[in-house]
């Protein structure tokens, strides 16, 4: 068994403050940036975003918490989060209003009463120009019908709502390079365009120009925590901690500015570049990438050099992954259903291969497991690429890892992903190159900008809602929030005790998907012709491969690869759905197709008896079984066919996806009864995972199950969850599981994640949450906390099915 180090006596006083100290909002950035948008209202909004982001780092306060080693904030305020007025803030103000801010039972915050009064002041600025209104102001009339209709889902308070987030920066260049040196080669391209302006340089030229302030703002930023630790330094009474502060000035006053030297000053900058991007782009999902891989030959020069010890430099990649633990985004309450537990989707990615092919493991790829499961942390989250050449002792931690944090790694299939994204059009280099975004979502490392949850609006798409419009003539038989009936919305496709056969059924299904993919389609590509107009990211292009070489911001298709992610939900529940018809109507005629209809659209009620039959007498998909497995690999290959062949406006084709974040719990409370007997608001299914309890066959059969989908042309990623005792990973059992893994990733199954724990145990948290504090598991896209968790989500986990590895 892998043997892991002790936790240092500093790292674990930083843990405990973290895990101490309830998060609170802070209005620093709130307050510059509406005083600078007030200000200037007429610069060009690629001029605009960047001296944003260079008043920011200019004037955002900076500071050094006793212990820390690794610094960077996005507040005043240790572990606070901070407020992005310019994206959506429309939802704060109401919960300011209701109360429901300072009441939250989930991810609760504080927040002073100065600062609430100071926030209210601006709600009709910001209500008149953030993304969320202009975005709204440029959609079209049908909308707010479609949007409601039970597929096709945006965020919470306006269209704008969600992040601009889900990719990776070039974290490498940044690291290796330095802003001066990019500075440089964008000051160059301005200097040979002067006086001939022709096409389309001059938005080149602004692009460029752009650049240059960004690259400005990362070194102030730098150089101002380096002044702090020298003033920290001057006042310390402590001989060791002055010393410290010192070297970490001297760090910071070269980081940023030019390459990295060692092994501290490249993970400072590593952190530091996401505190920039952050601070421009609304944290969420802001994807770390390859860290091993970027971090590795630093710390074997220091190590060879004699300048850091492996447990000098497992405590500082410690102290990295507690500050990006700190990090956190204050999200509407209803949010918190599916996105709970303070998660921010910071996303590393270890292990896998480099780009000649050759196995890419190494001692930092160890460290940062070694983090996550001696830290017991959910964040940053982690994903474990695997091929044929893991070494046995990464499996060991890896599983050992997860057996104590759910979900913490993930397991990828370089024998799948690599081929799916040469398929997106990535060059060989850079999909063996690829890490995970996000959740789930394969994409570039540095040089693509996927757009994983769509064009940084995070958009689900129901697939049950599409069966349920396919037999109801297209309307939604769930009422708005009124009351009222919903308008149709979907094809007249008929009801289903109209249709002579299960092939209508089919086929009206197969419409209504196609139809509502057009329609996300098309929702998408207006969202991101409005933000690519007032949220272009020169910070992010700076580093990003492409951007300098083509003069284009990333929204603008700067990037080498482009793409936009598609995340259909609940095709498990879709699946069950069409058996139920399939099977009770028109195989084996166990009733009539109205009879069928009417309990459906009665939500079951008065109706237990037939409910319960349909459950428990048709096969279920999980199982290995032909009959749902057969309309599972339909309706996958419906929504990839459909989801590839349409394109973005940066010239990229869309990638399909299924996956739900942890978005099956909360759509499935705005989702009427579906035909396999799940009632109105119950959970749908998560990712291409069974329903949940119905995978009765053993892990064996469930995997044979999810093999039928076609993960190669599911580029934007599939999730499959399984929950196992933890009695299952004794004595051969951790072999077993090792083994499960490699066989599914051998017949091209793309991930696979656990959670080892009892239902048991579990309940018992629930009843007992202060003696579980610490409990990890894993929801569908994320890992939290378990009692930091909305009820419905920790019901769900519950409810999965218990495997065993007999």
């Amino acid at each position: 068994m892998y043997e892991f180090s002790p936790v240092a006596p500093r790292v674990a006083r930083v843990r405990k403050r973290y895990r101490d100290t309830k998060p609170k909002v802070c209005i620093e950035r709130f307050k510059l940036v509406t005083e600078f948008y007030q200000n200037h209202p007429t610069l060009p909004p690629m001029i605009k975003r960047a001296r944003n982001l260079l008043n920011l780092c200019e004037r955002m306060p900076v500071v050094v918490h006793e212990d820390e080693f690794i610094v960077g904030e996005l507040t005043s305020t240790y572990h606070g989060s901070a407020l992005f007025p310019e994206y959506a803030i429309g939802w704060i103000f109401d919960e300011i209003r209701s109360g429901e801010l300072l009441n939250r039972t989930l991810d609760p915050y504080d927040m002073d009463q100065e600062d609430i009064d100071y926030v209210m002041q601006f709600e009709d600025f910001w209500s008149k120009n953030d993304l969320s209104r202009l975005t709204d102001d440029a959609l079209p009339p049908e909308f707010h019908d479609i949007v409601g209709n039970g597929i096709v889902t945006f965020g919470d308070k306006g269209t704008g709502a969600g992040p601009v987030g889900h990719f990776c920066a070039n974290y490498d260049k940044a690291i290796r390079k330095g802003f001066s040196a990019i500075k440089r080669e964008a000051q160059e391209k301005i200097d040979l365009m002067k006086g001939r302006l022709y096409g389309e340089d001059a938005q080149r030229e602004q692009f460029y120009y752009a650049v240059t302030i960004v690259c400005d703002a990362a070194i102030t930023l730098s150089k101002r925590y380096a002044a702090e630790c020298r003033g920290q330094a001057a006042e310390c009474g402590d001989e060791g901690r002055r010393a410290e502060l010192i070297e970490m000035a001297e760090a910071l006053d070269w980081i940023m500015q030019n390459p990295a030297r060692t092994y501290h000053e490249a993970v400072q900058c590593l952190y530091l570049y996401q505190i920039v991007l952050s601070l421009d782009g609304n944290l969420h999902g802001l994807t770390f990438g390859r860290v091993d891989q970027y971090l590795n030959s630093f710390y074997e020069s220091d190590l060879a050099a004699g300048r850091i010890t492996r447990e000098r430099a497992q405590e500082i990649l410690d102290l990295f992954c507690l500050k990006v633990a700190e990090m956190n985004k204050i999200w509407p309450s209803f949010a918190t259903m599916a996105a709970g537990g303070y998660t921010s989707g910071q996303l590393i990615t270890v292990g896998g291969i480099k780009k000649d092919g050759t196995d890419a493991t190494n001692e930092v790829t160890y460290m940062l497991l070694e983090c996550a499961r001696r830290l017991a942390l959910h964040d940053p989250p982690m994903s474990l690429r695997i091929h044929e050449g893991t070494p046995d002792k990464l499996w060991d931690i890896a599983v050992e890892t997860t057996r104590a944090c759910g979900g913490v790694p993930t397991f990828e299939s370089d024998k799948v992903i690599i081929p799916a994204l040469l398929d997106r059009g990535l060059s060989l280099e850079s999909a063996r190159n690829y890490c995970l975004i996000g959740c789930v979502e394969p994409g570039g490392c540095g040089d693509d900008w996927p757009a994983n949850g769509g064009p940084g609006q995070e958009t689900f798409w129901r697939i049950p809602g599409a069966v349920l419009l396919a037999i109801n003539n297209g309307e939604n038989p769930m009422p708005r929030p009124d009351g009222q009936p919903q308008r149709q919305t979907g094809l007249p496709t008929g009801y289903l005790y109209d249709m002579k056969s299960f092939d209508e059924v089919l086929e009206a299904t197969k419409k209504q998907i196609e139809h509502f993919i057009d329609w996300h389609v098309s929702f998408c590509s207006v969202r991101e012709y409005v933000a690519r107009h007032h949220m272009p990211l020169p910070v992010v292009s700076a580093t990003m491969d492409g951007c300098l070489e083509s003069g284009k911001d990333v929204m603008y298709g700067g990037a080498k690869y482009n793409g936009t992610g598609f995340a259909g939900v609940g095709i498990g529940t879709a699946t069950d759905s069409l058996v139920a018809i399939k099977y009770m109507v028109f195989d084996r005629k166990l009733c009539t197709a109205r009879e069928f209809y009417d309990a459906l659209m009665a939500n079951w009620e008065g109706h237990e008896t037939f409910r319960q039959r349909i459950m428990k007498e048709i096969p279920h998909y999980g199982n290995d079984l032909d009959y749902p497995d057969e309309i599972a690999e339909w309706i996958s290959k419906v929504i990839t066919e459909k989801v590839r062949s349409c394109t973005g406006p940066r010239g990229n084709h869309w990638s399909a996806g299924l996956y739900p974040v942890a978005t099956h719990v909360a759509w499935g409370k705005m989702t009427w009864a579906t035909p396999d007997g799940r009632r109105t608001g119950e959970p749908l299914s998560d990712g291409i995972s069974p329903i949940q309890c119905m995978d009765t066959s053993g892990p064996a059969a469930t995997l044979k199950s999810a093999l039928r989908i076609d993960h190669r042309h599911s580029a934007n990623g599939t999730l499959l969850n399984m929950k196992f005792h933890p009695k299952a990973l004794e004595g051969g059992g951790k072999d077993k599981l090792i083994a499960l893994i490699k066989t599914y990733f051998d017949l091209d199954g793309m991930e696979l994640q656990f959670n080892i724990a009892s239902s048991e145990m579990l309940r018992d948290a629930q009843l007992h949450p202060d003696a579980h504090k610490d409990l990890v598991v894993r929801i569908a896209g994320f890992s939290a906390y378990f009692v930091e968790l909305h009820k419905g989500l920790q019901d769900d986990v519950i409810r999965r099915t218990e495997l065993d590895l007999a």
